[in-house]
């Protein structure tokens, strides 16, 4: 499914429009509807991923130690609690019994 808008030039100029959408107008008509992410976009953010999701298993895995040390029961919440994550990325990353 694929929308095409029309611009006219009398639309960017006509003062009976709102600023703000006047400035909406002219931004879809210079770069389109879709802003295309360049190869090195993309990688940073391949990157940025990969990096938060070490993070947050290093994390929970600290967290299921420390919690084992202290003799405490591991489930996802406690997990969760003590690594200073979400609990669905404790269920996402963690296999809890």
């Amino acid at each position: 499914m694929g929308y095409t808008i029309t611009i006219e030039r009398k639309a960017l100029e006509d003062e009976s429009i709102p600023k703000d959408l006047r400035d909406a107008l002219r931004v879809i008509e210079r770069y389109g509807l879709k802003a295309k992410s360049t190869e090195k976009q993309r990688k940073a953010a391949e990157y940025a991923t990969k990096v938060r999701q070490e993070r947050a298993i290093r994390k929970i895995n600290d967290a299921v130690n420390l919690l084992r040390m202290e003799g405490r029961k591991v489930t996802a919440y406690a997990v969760a609690k003590e690594a200073g994550v979400s609990y669905n990325t404790v269920r996402k990353y963690l296999s809890v019994d």
